[in-house]
């Protein structure tokens, strides 16, 4: 899936947001501050979640249809993410804050951004998103609604749309050679200058590390084990997957297979009988995929 029309679009909203940041101490107490500049942001970032939480969907072949079994045109963002949620868990993963310019104090922890609450709207209990409840409120009726525009609700649409982007980018990252855990956890650190997802470890290479008989405080596979559910990433050693060599090497199989000879009377025959077409895999020291689990 490209994503060059998506993650360009991101990085520069997020470089909004930082210059936003010189100019509205953003903690504990600001987070109701509201602005025209933060609902322009807003309008802009929860736009660009629901294009992507639809593209995913395309990707992962998720089809949404009416009560006789047709395709619907209509397709409403919770669904969306209620479908991506069952794939890939969205409610139950964590979004760290590290830029500079944002007081470490700002929330009391991690944020949760496709986490639903229970508001009461119209005298009903709904679970919704907040923050994309507020961005359906400041589109409708911004004049009534300006409140909504406001930090809080800002940081979590935005966390919201730099996680569907990682999601969208499906990026895998290996070692081949060695369990060089640095080299693969800085590259998904280093996504954003915001943001930072979690990873966590699905190995049982840490077996040599304690005595399954002691008593000792300190267990690595459960410690990895118990963020799993929260990870966006998980890291997995000696396992099998298709590298780019791989593909560039399958691409050269299929291209060959296809190679035609020209005869003395001008037919074409293929130059190989029965080519047998190689599924080209390695085994990796390291693989970092999309947890799905």
């Amino acid at each position: 899936m490209n994503d060059n029309l998506f993650w360009p679009i991101y990085k520069k909203i997020e470089e909004e947001f930082k210059d936003l940041s010189y100019y509205i101490a953003i903690n504990k107490k600001q987070l109701k501050t509201y602005s025209i500049k933060i609902a322009d942001l807003i309008l802009r970032t929860v736009s660009e979640c629901e294009n992507i939480a639809s593209t995913i969907c395309k990707r992962e072949n998720i089809k949404f249809k009416d009560k006789k079994g047709h395709i619907r045109k209509t397709v409403y963002f919770n669904e969306y993410i209620e479908q991506l949620n069952a794939i890939f868990k969205l409610e139950q993963k964590n979004v760290s804050i590290k830029y500079i310019n944002i007081d470490n104090n700002t929330f009391d922890s991690k944020l949760t951004p496709f986490q639903k609450e229970i508001l009461k709207i119209n005298g009903k209990q709904k679970s919704i998103l907040p923050w994309y409840n507020a961005y359906n409120k400041i589109k409708h009726d911004r004049v009534k609604n300006f409140k909504q525009a406001n930090l809080e609700n800002l940081i979590n649409s935005l966390a919201a749309l730099f996680m569907l982007n990682i999601y969208l980018k499906n990026q895998i990252f290996y070692t081949i050679d060695n369990y060089d855990y640095k080299n693969i956890t800085k590259k998904i650190e280093n996504f954003s200058d915001v943001f930072e997802i979690d990873y966590s470890i699905k190995t049982n290479r840490y077996d040599h590390l304690y005595n399954k008989n002691d008593d000792s405080f300190f267990d690595p596979i459960s410690y990895f084990e118990v963020g799993l559910p929260m990870s966006v990433y998980v890291l997995e050693c000696d396992k099998e997957i298709k590298t780019d060599t791989d593909k560039f090497s399958d691409g050269l199989n299929k291209l060959e297979s296809k190679v035609m000879i020209l005869s003395p009377d001008g037919t074409l025959t293929p130059k190989y009988a029965n080519y047998p077409l190689t599924d080209h895999k390695t085994v990796c020291k390291i693989v970092a995929s999309i947890n799905r689990y």
